[in-house]
Parts: C-alpha cells; sequence; structure tokens
C-alpha cells in the first residue's frame, strides 16, 4: 500500500493532486486547517486537522497519518500563508520553516525500500517579480526553491528524491467562474501562452503525480515550469504584441 501525504490538499492544487493520488490508489494522507469536502473523504483519502505553523500539532498530526497508514511513500507541499499578521513572518514559517520541519521529522520514516519523493508547489515568484504580493512570498518560495535542491543532494542518499512544480496561473475549482466568464482574460491567456490557453490545475497536478512516482525515479532537484511555454517568450516579445506595435 502506497501512502502518500499532501499539506494544504483540501481544496485548490493540493486537493486535485490527493484526488489523483487516491485515483491511482494510494491511501492518502491530508493534513491542513479547511476540512475537505465531504464527498473527497473516505477509504483512501483520511483529513487530520493541523495548523502547519504549529510544531508540536503538526508533530502529533504526522505521527498519527504514519501510524494510521503506514509509512509514507510522497509527501508534497501545497500549503501557503493565509493568515494576517506579520505576512513577512508568516510566510516565511509557512514555506519554509514548517516545511523543514516536517521533512526532518519525516526523513527516517520513508517506506525507502520503495520509490520515495517529495514534491514542492513552487511559483513564478520565486525568480520573477510582479503584482500583488509581500516580499516575504517572493523570499519563501525563492528559499524552497534551495531547500529542494539542498535536501535532493544530502536525503537523496537516503532514497528520497526532491523536486519542484512551478505552477502559471490556472484555473480551479475556486476561481474558475471568474475566469470562464471573463472572455477578455482568456483571450488574452490564449495570445501570450504558446500552446494559447490557460492552465488548469490538472495540468500541474498531473506532474507532480509523476514525479510522486516510480516513473520519475531518476528525476531529483529539479524545478519543472508548467506554463505552456510562457516563461520561454521574451517580456519584449510580450509587449509589443500586446500594444501591436
Amino acid at each position: 500500500m502506497t501512502h502518500s501525504i499532501v499539506f494544504g490538499g483540501s481544496k485548490g492544487l493540493g486537493r486535485v493532486v490527493a484526488r489523483q493520488f487516491a485515483a491511482r490508489g494510494d491511501t492518502v494522507s491530508i493534513l491542513s486547517r479547511t476540512v475537505p469536502p465531504s464527498g473527497d473523504l473516505g477509504e483512501k483519502i483520511a483529513h487530520f486537522s493541523v495548523d502547519i505553523t504549529d510544531g508540536d500539532a503538526t508533530c502529533k498530526a504526522l505521527a498519527a497519518a504514519v501510524n494510521q497508514h503506514g509509512a509514507p511513500s510522497y509527501l508534497v507541499f501545497c500549503q501557503r500563508h493565509r493568515g494576517g499578521g506579520d505576512t513577512w513572518v508568516g510566510e516565511i514559517e509557512v514555506s519554509l520553516t514548517a516545511s523543514k520541519r516536517v521533512i526532518e521529522q519525516l526523513q527516517d520514516a520513508f517506506a525507502v525500500q520503495e520509490d520515495c519523493a517529495v514534491a514542492f508547489v513552487g511559483s513564478v515568484f520565486s525568480e520573477r517579480i510582479g503584482d500583488g504580493q509581500d516580499i516575504g512570498y517572493y523570499l519563501g518560495k525563492a528559499g524552497m526553491n534551495h531547500m529542494a535542491r539542498y535536501y535532493a543532494v544530502n536525503l537523496g542518499r537516503k532514497g528520497i528524491r526532491f523536486n519542484t512544480v512551478t505552477p502559471f496561473t490556472y484555473l480551479k475549482e475556486e476561481s474558475k467562474d471568474f475566469y470562464l466568464k471573463n472572455e477578455d482574460v482568456l483571450a488574452l491567456y490564449e495570445d501570450i501562452v504558446p500552446l494559447r490557453r490557460m492552465a488548469t490545475a490538472e495540468d500541474s497536478a498531473n506532474v507532480i503525480t509523476f514525479l510522486c512516482s516510480p516513473a520519475a525515479s531518476f528525476v531529483n532537484g529539479q524545478n519543472i515550469y508548467v506554463d505552456g511555454g510562457l516563461s520561454l517568450v521574451w517580456p519584449e516579445t510580450l509587449a509589443r504584441r500586446l500594444k501591436n506595435i
């Protein structure tokens, strides 16, 4: 039995990942503050309520998940800081400190006789600057990328692979109505993305599911962009196209 743990798996991309894992036969433990929709829970998916910034509570929730479902093979970090207070402290705590704490607790608990992997959900803002986020978000995501590389080298020797998946803006259950009802926005993405469409949560989940499988057994320390090729387009080219120059 393959046991997969998903932090932040109650909604958005994490929810899609958890459902894909369960669909292929994994037993899935979702650890999050928010309870998933009741229809998601069942024989293959269990929820453990926890605030990942609470170290003691997280350790207890992980221990309970491992005790109930066995040694984990796969671990996915989809959590995001969404609370108030000091956003710098919150972003660093959620993205980096909490992830480090979990990895170090589980590093000797993985089912290393089988394929084992950890996947982080990154952000294009780990390398680029845009609108709408405080500096802590940028630093947290940039640090997460390097954390994946660090552990890929140092825990790769224990048979645990580490990779990052960096999505572009995508359609998900919580926001798809906004995009689908705005034809101008959809037309913009169709124009600027080489594959001529907007991404979906399933696009990124498919890559995470691949990385967390024996099919990716020699993929380690990589940051895979799931953006339809947009990151390859020179910004000046995009600007000229949008201005019809």
